[in-house]
């Protein structure tokens, strides 16, 4: 079902060593700055770029599209997997979780993830519309410091005289907004428990490696034993990874975790709770607040909330 993934240099010849300095100093302007070479290349180089960029896309997308079929015919399978092994519930009080600004009076609303590509656990808009079918989750973090460091990639050392998170982030400097949460919500899956993946994992060994990757591989020049996950301890790795939007940002496919977590919505989970990729030692949660209907799960704003706030609870009956 999912495939790893794993950067490595396609065209170990494509650079020739230059001189790296280009000087256009003259006697009279002795101060002035050389240039630097970054870069060079032939007309021949860039056609061969090309070439291994379309078998590099011919590669994941066969990784992605050839297994389809396969996750469709164990789908109920791969469900039952997954609902085996989800807790009854799961309550946490004083949970953070951060929006913009603008946002301050729908803090609880899902509709920020649908923007873009998504997020780790849900499917975006902007993937390869008509393709996949975009999918909203709610992100919570254990406390202020890990909602940080989750939304902008970064701790909040303000007294450090470096790049801001909002720079690492490429993102203009803005308001935001934090709320405390409580809350109980069933039928959440821990995929920081090996334990609870390997029932997901016992299906997925059966399926095949499609008979294209290796070929393709082999003319990128790619050495890897096995092309698809056949462990709890590498499925955990890749949910968790932290260059997960690589998929969707460079082949315009779902990551790792976008596919499982549309997987976890199929099969009527709630959330899914997983350590934080940002913040050692803390947990976060990406809850399905669609599949809530007629159930128990809840979620509310633990302070006072300003005038206006469209919702500050929001629960299976509302």
């Amino acid at each position: 079902m999912l495939f790893r993934h794993r950067s490595q240099k396609l065209m170990r010849n494509r650079r020739k060593k230059l001189p790296n300095q280009v000087s256009v100093s003259s006697s009279d302007e002795p101060d002035l700055p050389s240039l630097l070479e970054l870069e060079r290349f032939s007309q021949a180089s860039l056609h061969q770029w090309l070439a291994a960029k379309k078998r590099l896309d011919l590669l994941h997308r066969a990784l992605y599209f050839e297994l389809e079929p396969l996750r469709q015919a164990r789908e109920a399978s791969l469900l039952d997997a997954l609902r085996s092994q989800t807790l009854p519930s799961y309550q946490f009080d004083n949970w953070s979780r951060i929006v913009d600004y603008r946002y301050s009076l729908d803090p609880l609303s899902t509709a920020g993830s649908l923007k873009g590509d998504g997020g780790r656990f849900n499917i975006g808009a902007d993937l390869s519309p008509g393709t996949f079918t975009p999918f909203p989750a709610l992100y919570i973090a254990e406390d202020y410091e890990t909602a940080f460091r989750e939304r902008f990639g970064r701790a909040d050392k303000r007294k450090v005289r470096t790049f801001s998170a909002e720079e690492l982030a490429l993102r203009v400097p803005g308001s935001f907004t934090q709320v405390r949460l409580n809350g109980n919500v069933e039928q959440v899956i821990d995929v920081g428990d090996l334990d609870a993946l390997r029932p997901f994992i016992d299906i997925l060994r059966d399926f095949p490696v499609p008979r294209i990757v290796p070929q393709t591989a082999r003319q990128l020049g790619l050495r890897q034993t096995s092309w698809l996950i056949r462990s709890a301890s590498l499925l955990q790795r890749r949910l968790l990874h932290p260059n997960w939007r690589l998929m969707p940002a460079q082949f315009d496919l779902p990551a790792n975790s976008q596919i499982f977590a549309r997987l976890a919505v199929a099969a009527g989970l709630h959330g899914i709770l997983y350590p934080s990729a940002k913040q050692s030692g803390t947990r976060c949660m990406a809850l399905f607040i669609q599949n809530w209907s007629n159930s128990r799960s809840f979620i509310e704003i633990s302070d006072a909330v300003p005038n206006g706030t469209r919702r500050r609870r929001v629960s299976g009956s509302n």
